[in-house]
């Protein structure tokens, strides 16, 4: 009963440092109960230690999904409670092996990447996260990915930890001082390895240019949004509030935005609202083309002749249980959590232009997936994130959506503007600072516009070049640690 109580003292304490901006110091000794509860239980025990840290880790993390679906909140919870279990498995393997300081981070960015890349692909409360307002740490993400940061988060607590049962024990203490002393140095190299980098890029990132776009947050709210006797007064708010961004500007609205469904040939009421702003627009909407429904992005522009052309980008990577139901002739019974029904995956990675610079557009959860995102970088100058996180209530749900958005910009050194319904709306610059559109205080659920220049930085950065390349590094390193014990066993 004691390890369960520590890993859930720990659960609690790591999901904390994602809910609070205050709270974020908290994740580099929050791991410590959990470690000193599987290192001194039985299998069992273990195993019911960590599903209790992956049950109160991931609930504190991400309980705001209750706002929409107990049932989800449930299912993806335990779901992802199964990875700490995971590490749990692995560690305990590792616990017995040398260099536990680098192979139980290593086995924390693999579980990261598996929990990433398995079936859903939910990874949005991998550790790095948190640290998104760290400036002069997150900058070695260009590197490794959040997960190199989540990499030093697991080496901090590991070394932590292991001191502190080093020094409860004096026998053990004398007999390894220098193998203290050299975990020490080392520890102090990598940290000090990360800060020296992140200092040198933040000075040595330069923009080559800005682009100017206009912001346009309206704050509808989801119980209206689907309503057919809404709808005119929502295209009233649409209309107002389009024609008070600048005109020479990019105007974003933001994912599904337009409040009724745009299908085959019946453009009309969208177009006039397009004539009537008579502004470049990005506008989310929802598609139905044979049939089928597509959560879509669409630009509007004139060309060089003057006439109006009619860009499109349908969403790729939907949200389960969301916008569809993994695995639906199993589960035929389950339905999706919008008004609309199944939406289809577009199959398409669409590049638009604006003035002489291009974008592409990631669609809500899209921005989750840093393969993707990657993906997307190479061709563009800057990217467009529109999303509806009004289903959420607001804060931490809006505010860690933020951290995971900074984060795509870090890695790739490319600006993310963003445009939410109800907020966080702003832009992450290639440097990860971030300029959001506040009203006053405060950060969601108000409505208005707001014109930014996002400097465009034209270089891309290792990470983008190379991928995932940590995961497979920590893999390496693993599989060398078990080979070379083994070996020494033997002789």
């Amino acid at each position: 009963m004691k390890l369960i109580l520590l890993s859930l003292i720990s659960g609690v304490l790591t999901g904390l440092a994602f809910d609070f901006p205050w709270s974020a110091f908290l994740i580099w000794f929050s791991l410590i109960p959990f470690l000193q509860a599987i290192s001194k239980s039985s299998f069992k025990q273990g195993f019911l230690a960590a599903l209790s840290f992956g049950l109160a880790y991931n609930l504190t993390v991400v309980h705001w999904i209750a706002q929409v679906t107990f049932l989800g909140l449930f299912t993806l919870v335990v779901y992802l409670s199964l990875f700490s279990v995971i590490f749990f498995l692995a560690a305990r393997w590792f616990l017995k092996k040398p260099l536990t300081i680098i192979s139980l981070p290593c086995l924390w960015v693999i579980t990261e990447f598996l929990k990433e890349n398995i079936w859903i692909g939910f990874g949005w409360a991998n550790l790095g996260y948190c640290q998104y307002n760290n400036l002069h740490l997150i900058q070695a993400a260009d590197l490794g990915g959040v997960k190199l940061i989540s990499f030093l988060i697991v080496l901090a607590n590991v070394f932590i930890w292991e001191t502190g049962n080093f020094l409860v024990q004096k026998e053990k203490l004398s007999r390894e001082k220098s193998l203290i002393v050299k975990k020490v140095f080392l520890v102090i190299l990598i940290f000090a390895a990360a800060f020296v980098y992140s200092f040198y890029r933040l000075d040595s990132l330069k923009e080559t240019r800005s682009i100017k776009v206009s912001l346009v947050q309206p704050n509808i709210p989801q119980e209206l949004k689907w309503q057919p006797p809404a709808a005119s007064s929502i295209i009233d708010t649409l209309k107002v509030l389009g024609k008070a961004t600048d005109k020479d500007s990019l105007v974003i609205f933001p994912e599904a935005a337009w409040p009724q469904v745009v299908k085959d040939g019946g453009m009309s009421d969208i177009l006039d609202f397009v004539y009537d702003i008579n502004r470049e627009l990005l506008i989310g909407t929802l598609l139905e083309e044979k049939g089928k429904f597509y959560n879509a992005a669409l630009l509007f522009r004139k060309d060089e002749n003057g006439k109006l052309t009619i860009d499109s980008y349908r969403k790729v990577k939907l949200v389960p249980f969301g916008e569809y139901v993994p695995l639906r002739n199993f589960f035929s019974f389950i339905s999706v959590l919008n008004v609309i029904g199944d939406i289809s995956p577009g199959k398409d990675l669409s590049v638009f232009s604006h003035q002489d610079a291009s974008f592409s557009t990631l669609i809500c959860f899209e921005d989750v997936l840093p393969v993707y995102v990657s993906q997307l970088s190479g061709t563009n100058d800057f990217l467009v994130n529109i999303t509806n996180d009004a289903w959420f209530g607001g804060n931490p749900q809006s505010r860690q959506h933020l951290a995971i958005l900074a984060f795509r910009a870090v890695e790739n050194r490319i600006p993310i503007v963003r445009s939410a319904n109800t907020g966080i709306s702003g832009w992450v610059s290639f440097k990860g600072q971030i300029s959001i559109f506040r009203n006053q205080s405060r950060e969601v659920f108000f409505s208005g516009v707001e014109t930014f220049r996002v400097s465009v930085y034209n270089k891309r950065s290792l990470y983008f070049a190379s991928g995932e390349l940590l995961p497979l590094f920590c893999g390496i390193f693993l599989i060398g640690i078990s080979i070379k014990d083994g070996l020494i066993r033997e002789a």
